[in-house]
């Protein structure tokens, strides 16, 4: 499974990626909103994951491009500072899948994110 995470954050994404790798996950990482979406314009992957609050394009950005320009359907799970409610409906109507506010327990996230990744019924 072949995962993009966009984070600026760099300790954020060493975080997050060493926790995918050790379960097997293919993680390609880019430190911006613009890389996101070439990279998404340019190579399948199984999972999206997302920072809100990225240079060039934010999240609410990619999304948008990601559903609308791009017409994909990829899981995407934004992981984000911010709790406020109107964040998260933005996200949710943007087309998001999934959200999880930093800071989290990084099993936290590998639950989200096998789930997402899992087969459907």
């Amino acid at each position: 499974m072949n995962i993009l995470y966009a984070e600026d954050d760099i300790m954020m994404q060493k975080l997050v990626v060493r926790s995918l790798i050790r379960l097997g996950y293919e993680v390609t990482t880019v430190d911006d909103g613009q890389e996101a979406v070439d990279a998404i314009s340019q190579d399948p992957f199984d999972l999206v994951i997302l920072d809100l609050f990225m240079p060039r394009l934010s999240g609410f950005e990619v999304l948008e491009i990601l559903r609308n320009k791009l017409k994909s359907d990829i899981p995407v799970l934004v992981l984000s500072r911010s709790h406020l409610e109107d964040d998260m409906q933005k996200v949710f109507a943007a087309g998001a899948d999934d959200y999880l506010v930093k800071p989290f327990e990084p099993e936290e996230m590998i639950v989200k994110v096998t789930r997402m990744l899992a087969p459907k019924r």
